[in-house]
């Protein structure tokens, strides 16, 4: 199996167990799959907005009934908790918008904000555009990152035969000059004041 039949075939089944994991790298890699064109930009960019949106929507939910369960349960969450909760009620909506690129909050954002009792719409409306934006921006990264092998490579095709004349050039100045000064050392029998 190649890595194009790796990325048209399992680019969607990585979203979502990406998006369980970190989600990043996946989306990122989602976007690289669009423009190499073996999935559609705008699937995996509305699968990777779909999949972090209800993510983040049971985040909330579970912080909203079962928050300090959960923080009992996982320890490590409760300093993003603690960081994030005061910060809530002067910014909710911006919080809640960019609380997925807060590194170290994507989880711990979602259930603060569901045990600090923000509003449902709120979170809801806010949530969707900030997935939307996120899904954007990193299926784009992943496209501009392919777009730009694509021109890199097809520079370097341009320039082949110039690059393969410079280091045959090369190869062959290093390999005179290392006979010029073999030819010159004493031990050559051929030394030439």
């Amino acid at each position: 199996m190649d890595i194009a039949s790796l990325l048209r075939d399992h680019v969607y089944a990585a979203i979502v167990l990406g998006g369980l994991i970190e989600g990043e790298s996946t989306v990122v890699l989602a976007g690289y799959a669009a423009h190499q064109g073996y999935v559609s930009w705008w699937a995996v960019a509305g699968l990777s907005a779909l999949v972090n949106f209800v993510l983040d929507q049971t985040w909330f939910l579970l912080g909203r009934w079962r928050g300090e369960r959960v923080l009992a349960r996982f320890p490590g969450l409760r300093r993003g908790v603690d960081s994030l909760t005061p910060r809530l009620h002067r910014n909710r909506r911006w919080i809640v918008f960019s609380v997925r690129f807060m590194y170290g909050l994507r989880t711990a954002g979602p259930i603060a904000m569901g045990m600090a009792r923000v509003p449902w719409a709120d979170f809801l409306v806010f949530n969707a555009l900030g997935a939307a934006v996120w899904a954007v921006v990193f299926t784009g990264l992943g496209y501009a990152f392919g777009r730009a092998i694509a021109i890199v490579l097809g520079e370097i095709v341009h320039y082949e035969m110039l690059a393969v004349g410079v280091i045959l050039a090369g190869g062959l100045v290093v390999w005179l000059w290392h006979r010029r000064r073999h030819d010159a050392s004493p031990s050559s029998g051929r030394f030439r004041p």
